[in-house]
């Protein structure tokens, strides 16, 4: 009998943004569909909808680089070990959730406003968990959303300890987005902003991404001193003045140390 999936409809194979991303990821589906078993070229088109020179010359691509393995003498694929190294780097960054969580909630507790652990991203910030604060008038949590880098705090956290062809290549995908009259886009008052972050330890914005709403961030480092993860907390600006800016930012600076601590006893003297 033939395991033959039904193909799913074209929009899901050309979501992405490049084709051939989402035709990519597309066969990808289709052999993690038949639970690691080999699967046939033909069984492949089907399932993708594409049409069979495009499928072999996509999965054949996928074969050369590690993440489709191919039995030549039956002509079929399966999924690749290559993959295991992604699996592992997301599940290192499920740990550190877990790891950051109970930090969040002192950090939540004691400043009662609104906390956001967020990761890097290729092009945007992916807000993996929020806490909202317990006060009257508080920051809505964006807990599954995602967030630009240039003018969120915790973006400009990770940016600022992200390496330098990152920095390049996010300020360059396009055109820098105004979310609100306050938001700064131009790239070389960014460089600056995070130069400030790199020497004070965290950074700020007011009314750049929510008018009427401050937001801090400090940055979690591994052992190369590159960001893993940040935090932000933000709050409304009739709370978030000047001095309490600060005062919110040396608490993350202390935070973020003490979780550097912690990662370096688990793994050995040395930040993960």
């Amino acid at each position: 009998m033939s395991n033959r999936i039904r193909p799913p409809a074209p929009a899901l194979v050309a979501e992405a943004r490049i084709q051939s991303i989402g035709r990519a990821k597309a066969i990808l589906d289709v052999l993690a569909a038949h639970d690691g078993g080999w699967v046939s070229l033909r069984d492949v088109a089907a399932g993708t909808g594409l049409v069979k020179t495009t499928a072999f010359n996509l999965v054949t691509a996928l074969v050369d680089v590690g993440l489709v393995e191919h039995a030549p003498e039956r002509g079929v694929y399966r999924l690749g070990v290559g993959l295991l190294a992604y699996g592992r780097t997301v599940e290192r960054r499920t740990d550190l959730i877990a790891l950051m969580r109970p930090h969040l909630v002192r950090l939540c507790a004691t400043t009662r406003e609104t906390v956001n652990l967020a990761l890097p991203c290729p092009t945007d910030v992916l807000i993996v968990e929020s806490l909202e604060g317990s006060q009257t008038l508080r920051i809505t949590s964006y807990a599954g959303t995602r967030a630009p880098y240039h003018s969120t705090a915790c973006g400009r956290a990770l940016l600022a300890y992200g390496t330098e062809a990152m920095r390049r290549q996010v300020l360059a995908l396009h055109p820098l987005v105004a979310l609100t009259p306050r938001t700064t886009t131009d790239a070389d008052r960014i460089e600056a902003i995070l130069a400030d972050c790199r020497r004070r330890g965290f950074v700020s914005e007011v009314e750049e991404n929510e008018m009427g709403a401050a937001c801090v961030g400090a940055a979690l480092l591994d052992g190369k001193g590159e960001a893993v993860a940040a935090v932000s907390i933000a709050g409304p600006l009739t709370r978030m003045g000047g001095g309490e800016r600060d005062r919110i930012g040396a608490l993350l600076v202390e935070t973020m140390a003490e979780v550097r601590r912690t990662m370096a006893g688990e793994t050995g003297g040395r930040a993960a």
